[in-house]
């Protein structure tokens, strides 16, 4: 770890955004169980809203600074793309999914300048498997993809910037909107939505919280050398 930039002076603090609900709120629990003495900020949806410029600032301002970053605030609603008012949609979800996580780390660049950090932005595989009545969410991870890879690079060897890419994970919110949204959208029985998506898995089978968990604090908390990527776990699809 001695090429990294973190500040001695400040004991490590981790800013879990969207850690009250699914990956998040997981990720805060193991990260709590694994590593103690790592201060964690968690704050409400009601607090920091990630489309709020102001908002950020302020947690940043009074919270910061972070030696660790996860980002796992996300959005996703089925639309087809011949739907009127697509791209208030699309908007919405870019500003969640992708614009959100931008600003998180240019803020803190800006608010502390030359105190580095390792950031995680929970992706998803949608950023590069089209799904039909998902151009909003499969666009909108696929920008955040692009900004993690930019910002790994305009920011090292100062601070890590990664991504991780899960799947269907098994007991989300996300997961539970998808189950019940598809097989209606599609005009699927339940039945064949599940088969659908099973033979499109090599693994049989959906990832489980505390697999993409781990996964996230495996990523955050890693070799300094690794930045720009986005690891998969989904799966092998």
């Amino acid at each position: 770890m001695e090429e990294q930039s973190l500040s001695p002076i400040h004991k490590e603090k981790v800013l879990i955004i969207g850690g009250h609900s699914g990956i998040g709120e997981y990720t805060a629990k193991l990260l709590k169980m694994s590593r103690p003495d790592i201060d964690q900020c968690v704050p409400d949806r009601d607090i920091l809203d990630v489309t709020s410029s102001m908002e950020i600032r302020a947690c940043l301002r009074q919270e910061g600074p972070f030696s660790h970053i996860v980002y796992s605030a996300g959005k996703n609603q089925l639309a087809w793309s011949n739907q009127p008012m697509i791209e208030k949609v699309v908007d919405e979800m870019m500003m969640v999914n992708c614009t959100g996580f931008i600003s998180v780390v240019s803020k803190h660049l800006m608010q502390f300048p030359g105190h580095g950090f390792s950031a995680v932005a929970v992706s998803s595989d949608a950023a590069r498997i089209p799904m039909r009545g998902s151009v909003g969410y499969c666009a909108t991870k696929a920008a955040l993809d692009m900004a993690v890879k930019v910002l790994a690079r305009e920011t090292a060897p100062l601070c890590r910037i990664n991504a991780v890419a899960p799947g269907m994970v098994e007991g989300t919110a996300m997961t539970r909107y998808i189950d019940k949204t598809i097989p209606p959208f599609r005009g699927w029985t339940p039945e064949h939505a599940r088969n659908y998506e099973k033979q499109n898995t090599p693994m049989g089978r959906r990832a489980t919280i505390d697999e993409v968990a781990r996964t996230v604090i495996w990523v955050l908390l890693g070799p300094w050398q690794m930045t720009g990527a986005i690891v998969d776990i989904n799966g092998g699809r």
